[in-house]
């Protein structure tokens, strides 16, 4: 019978998979994915945004909600206090982009097909 080991990480390492999950849920929509490829490149106000991926303002509105709740996105008002601005939000793309780099990783990776014919008692 094969012995399966883990490495140990310290819980600083272990990547939180309920947040991460949640950012990648609110990643999971082909709108926001595109929203957060357009921050990615600079600031937008709503209706550059609504322009740039053709959706009505409310819809835009809708899914910049969702980002900003799964914490991906920021934004601040204009001095006039009309207008909304959103840029993504640095810390948490970094952690995200690591974390999910750390789930991916295939440095440890076993090779070895699986066997379950230990598990049938066979």
């Amino acid at each position: 019978m094969a012995t399966i080991v883990l490495q140990a990480k310290s819980a600083a390492q272990r990547p939180s998979f309920t947040a991460l999950a949640g950012q990648l849920k609110a990643l999971g929509d082909p709108t926001r994915l595109a929203i957060v490829a357009l921050l990615a490149r600079r600031e937008y106000c709503v209706c550059d945004l609504m322009t740039a991926l053709a959706l009505p303002q409310s819809t835009c509105s809708h899914h910049l909600g969702v980002l900003k709740r799964a914490g991906l996105v920021r934004d601040r008002r204009g001095d006039d206090a009309r207008w909304a601005y959103y840029t993504l939000a640095p810390a948490t793309i970094t952690g995200l982009r690591e974390q999910f780099g750390a789930v991916l990783e295939l440095d440890h990776f076993d090779p070895t097909p699986a066997n379950c014919a230990s598990l049938a008692g066979g």
